[in-house]
């Protein structure tokens, strides 16, 4: 190639696609960022993720691992949430609890990476709720892909970078083409990459206007593939909703739609009064063994390709330390000698 630069192409604009565009472009010398998709916010699988940050699934993944992305994630969207760039990027403070009509003998699973966790008292866990006798509190963010993918594909392109609306078919094809590709395909990864271990989630979730809900609530459910919650957001507030592994199905199902709002009307009355703006059916990029975050030499004898998919339900809980991680890769595989201070 004639150009100077490291030709790094980014396969992917969800939000693991796009912060590692961005930290790529912003993190390393002398490299030129492009993301690929066939398309782009506002009709992906991540703008409809109410944006709690809780990495509560990718199951199959190395516990430490999980530990290291999604601290380096919270005290990014900390900072950002802090920021003069916190409405624009769509990222908030918001507290979080957990309520349950039985005794809770463990933190459970869903919080098993959370910060601050608070037990609450019987008393507490009844003021939120009268069914309620047990509970956990915690503090955290919400990073509303909605908001915060057109936020941060801008701040790519003063970056830089570039976008280009494209269907990939074929790795190899990019890998003649740049000096990198970076794999944030998703679903996508069991075509684009021959991975037969991918499972589509099924999430249905109702976004609601409206109601004045300032805190993310939830009401635990045992051996099912519905919970109760309620996700505040800077213009919407998130109704939910289901996990269903192995469901690839995503038009609306009524009879889920009229669980989840009947529900959640019982949990927080106030929604009782709000407005319907939409319904929403997303597919979760679930992994039988976990993330894949690694080097692949496969495709080319020189070219390499990283990929970074598979993250279930904890895309936004993940996106920037797993950015982080490819950075890293990306630095050893273009043998590039030092990396640029992150700025936010």
């Amino acid at each position: 190639m004639l150009s100077t630069k490291h030709q790094i192409v980014v396969v992917g604009a969800g939000i693991s696609g796009m912060s590692c565009a961005y930290r790529l472009q912003t993190e390393l010398p002398n490299v030129q960022v492009t993301v690929m998709s066939d398309d782009f916010t506002p009709n992906l699988t991540s703008d409809g993720s109410g944006g709690l940050w809780e990495p509560y699934a990718a199951f199959g993944t190395d516990p430490d691992k999980i530990k290291i992305w999604s601290d380096i994630t919270y005290e990014y969207l900390e900072k950002l949430a802090l920021s003069s760039d916190s409405l624009k990027a769509g990222v908030s403070c918001v507290g979080a609890h957990y309520l349950s009509k039985d005794p809770l003998l463990e933190i459970p699973c869903i919080m098993r990476h959370t910060k601050h966790v608070r037990r609450m008292t019987k008393e507490q866990a009844r003021r939120m709720h009268p069914a309620a006798i047990d509970g956990y509190s915690y503090s955290t963010f919400t990073c509303e892909p909605k908001i915060y993918l057109p936020w941060i594909t801008e701040k790519l392109k003063k970056a830089g970078g570039s976008v280009v609306k494209r269907r990939v078919r074929e790795l190899t094809k990019l890998c003649e083409e740049f000096d990198l590709v970076v794999n944030c395909t998703g679903l996508g990864a069991e075509e684009l990459a021959g991975d037969a271990s991918l499972v589509p989630v099924r999430g249905q979730v109702i976004k609601v206007k409206g109601v004045n809900v300032v805190s993310y609530k939830s009401w635990l459910l045992n051996g099912d593939s519905f919970w109760v919650y309620i996700i505040p957001g800077i213009n919407t507030t998130t109704l939910g909703g289901t996990y269903e592994y192995g469901v690839g199905d995503n038009k609306v199902a009524e009879g889920e739609r009229k669980r989840i709002m009947d529900m959640c009307c019982w949990l927080e009355p106030a929604l009782k009064n709000c407005t319907v703006e939409k319904d929403w059916v997303g597919l979760r990029p679930a992994r039988k063994s976990g993330i894949r975050l690694e080097v692949d030499s496969t495709y080319h004898s020189t070219v390499k390709v990283i990929h970074n998919y598979g993250h279930d339900g904890s895309g936004v809980s993940l996106h920037w330390g797993c950015a982080a991680e490819v950075v890293a890769k990306a630095t050893e595989s273009l043998h590039i000698p030092y990396i640029l201070a992150s700025k936010l």
